[in-house]
């Protein structure tokens, strides 16, 4: 696995995220989508990330995919990539997003937050 020392300069306004929970495994899956600067060059790398979180264990599962040029044509495709440090690096970002404490409320891992006077609706 490729884990650099320092931390990812991630590109947190590229940040993408989507979340489901897996109630049979009572479970969260995240996908997210993120831009990496390359740290011996300028630009950055796109990168694909899947995890999974369990109430009781935390991290469970993960995948880290880089978009890459193919060898044989001109395309990208999505390549495996063992950077564990964008993992963890997104997944404390999640932690602390309104998409985990919706998500989280489905699971009854955390009370669901009351809703706000704006989604309230009105009573005559």
């Amino acid at each position: 696995m490729a884990d650099t020392g320092t931390s990812p300069s991630i590109l947190w306004d590229t940040l993408k995220l989507s979340a489901k929970p897996l109630r049979g495994r009572c479970d969260i899956l995240v996908t997210a989508h993120v831009k990496v600067g390359k740290s011996e060059q300028k630009g950055s790398d796109k990168y694909r990330v899947n995890f999974e979180l369990n109430s009781h264990h935390g991290l469970v599962s993960y995948d880290t995919e880089v978009l890459a040029p193919s060898a044989d044509t001109d395309t990208l495709h999505w390549r495996y990539s063992g950077r564990r440090d964008i993992v963890v690096a997104v997944k404390n970002r999640f932690l602390t997003t309104q998409l985990y404490s919706h998500v989280a409320g489905q699971l009854g891992w955390i009370s669901a937050p009351p809703p706000s006077l704006v989604q309230a609706p009105l009573d005559p």
